[in-house]
């Protein structure tokens, strides 16, 4: 289900004139949070993981799932408001909401997963974001053309995936095809980046966007990795 955070996220939004930063510290930010959210999932991991944590999710896991939905969106939210006001406060805060809730949501995921496993995927997720948003900065217009028909697909996959979930099919092949819908997500994302003014809010929203695009391709290589061993 983490392909529908994605979906809520904007692409673009109006900006206001905000204090310019080095195109340096913009691309710097962006990098670092992007590593900073997967930092706090390892963190995560070590949290959840523990019998107090996994005793209380047992014991209030709505709660649990309502909050972390709750707190995912309303930092998406924040950060999209941020990118309008060019509020530099906002947008950090509406950061550290989602990657927290975020963030620790996705870690139940990945303790599923052996060490070896998470390694190669996360290597995997290294190289296909490096070559796409090469691409996407080489390539502006290839990706500028597809940005429709990802979004189509997206929602399709979501709708499949729920129905294929319901007849208990194999999904080895939807998790490929999110992959590279998700692909085409980082070229273009990359893309956007590259092209907004260079401030503080902008950048911490394309590293929301681009975190999302890639954590979506690390956990369904991670599928693809482990039924493969």
């Amino acid at each position: 289900m983490n392909e529908i955070q994605r979906d809520v996220s904007p692409i673009r939004a109006e900006e206001r004139s905000a204090r310019p930063i080095s195109p340096r510290a913009y691309n710097l930010i962006i990098a670092g949070l992007i590593f900073g959210g997967f930092c706090v999932m390892s963190l995560g991991v070590n949290i959840v993981s523990t019998p107090a944590f996994m005793m209380w999710v047992a014991r209030n896991s709505l709660l649990y799932l309502i909050g972390s939905f709750a707190g995912t969106i309303a930092g998406i939210l924040l950060m999209s408001s941020a990118v309008k006001r060019q509020s530099v406060a906002r947008s950090l805060a509406g950061f550290a909401l989602f990657i927290c809730t975020f963030g620790l949501m996705l870690s139940m995921t990945v303790m599923a997963y052996d060490l070896p496993t998470i390694n190669t995927a996360f290597i995997a997720t290294a190289g296909i974001t490096a070559v796409f948003g090469a691409l996407g900065l080489a390539f502006p217009h290839v990706f500028q053309r597809i940005a429709g028909v990802l979004s189509v697909s997206l929602l399709a996959l979501i709708v499949v995936q729920f129905i294929m979930l319901l007849m208990g099919v194999d999904q080895t092949w939807l998790d490929i095809a999110v992959v590279v819908v998700f692909c085409g997500f980082i070229g273009y994302d990359m893309h956007t980046a590259a092209t907004m003014a260079p401030t503080v809010p902008n950048a911490v929203f394309m590293a929301c966007n681009l975190f999302l695009d890639i954590v979506n391709v690390f956990i369904r290589l991670l599928r693809i990795v482990s039924d493969n061993r």
